[in-house]
């Protein structure tokens, strides 16, 4: 009896010691393995990414306090190969919805492709238009392709059967600045991470550098790969904002300046085609917004909140 309870305390003993060391190696063999991302395109493969951002802005008026700005945006888009260029691929995008809310000081405005008012219309007109972009192999959108001058054409056009010629073209001012190269880029550039050109594993740390002329900042964004396992690949970003001095002046009479601040992120990433699958993100920004006006300017300081959810 005693050397059967001696062999099986030696037998229990025996199996947890080769448990531990079957997940040692096996964590071993994980940290060794390589692999190297990047975007790498099907023909006939739609890349969807739908991206809903929600943003609170907070001003400080003289004499009138705190002034918070509430918006929420949820934006579509499907990407199709065209062809593989020099540079990497030539994608079609096309919007598929596009909405925009803004709540403050008890007032709302709204833009939805979904609506049945005639903006919502005129919105639907210029989702219903694709618009041409170069994706680099290491996920960067890097070319944007020039409008068709008949983009607007048709928002215009069904304005005009509600709205007399000055409501129109305001409107369609507002529209243009909603739908500029810049946005469509961003929304393709969601579904996408900047990969560097080296093999990867677990845990591989590189560093992106993003200048943004619309924060008057340069993003610094640390990304380290957390996890690989299932063709999918998890990565942990932290972002850093820092003012930059030689940012371009956006035209109007509007911009931001001597931002700062940082935020995290959590990607999910197909590691065969380089599609993003899931990211969400939260960032804290504070600076000042300069209003040019009459030819005297003014600083108000401002801080924001942004949470970031995209999803394919």
């Amino acid at each position: 009896m005693r050397i059967n309870i001696y062999h099986r305390h030696f037998n229990n003993k025996l199996m947890k010691r080769i448990f531990s060391l079957l997940f040692i190696f096996a964590a071993v063999a994980l940290q060794a393995q390589t692999f190297r991302l990047e975007f790498k395109p099907v023909a006939g493969t739609e890349y969807p990414v739908n991206m809903e951002v929600i943003q609170d802005m907070t001003i400080k008026v003289p004499a009138m306090g705190d002034m918070t700005t509430h918006t929420e945006q949820k934006i579509g888009a499907v990407l199709t190969l065209v062809e593989e260029v020099e540079k990497g691929y030539l994608m079609e995008t096309r919007l598929t919805r596009f909405t925009v809310n803004t709540s403050a000081q008890g007032q709302s405005q709204n833009f939805d492709s979904e609506g049945e008012d005639v903006v919502s219309q005129a919105i639907k007109t210029i989702t219903e238009k694709p618009f041409r972009l170069v994706i680099s192999r290491q996920g960067e959108v890097v070319e944007m392709m020039p409008l068709d001058t008949a983009f607007f054409t048709r928002a215009d056009e069904t304005l005009a059967t509600q709205y007399a010629k000055r409501k129109r073209e305001t409107t369609m001012t507002q529209l243009k600045a909603l739908f500029s190269e810049s946005t469509l880029k961003n929304v393709a550039q969601a579904g996408l991470t900047k990969f560097p050109d080296k093999d990867l594993k677990v845990p591989s740390v590189w560093t992106d550098d993003t200048p943004s002329d619309e924060l008057g900042a340069i993003i610094t964004t640390q990304y380290r790969v957390d996890n690989y396992a299932d063709n999918k690949v998890t990565l942990m970003a932290k972002m850093v904002l820092m003012s930059n001095p030689n940012a371009k002046k956006p035209e109007g009479p509007q911009r931001m300046e001597n931002i700062a601040g940082g935020g995290e992120a959590t990607n999910i990433v197909d590691a065969v085609s380089g599609w993003v699958i899931e990211t969400k993100g939260k960032q804290n920004v504070s600076g000042q917004l300069v209003i040019e006006q009459g030819g005297q300017s003014q600083s108000l300081d401002l801080t924001m909140v942004i949470s970031t959810v995209i999803t394919r």
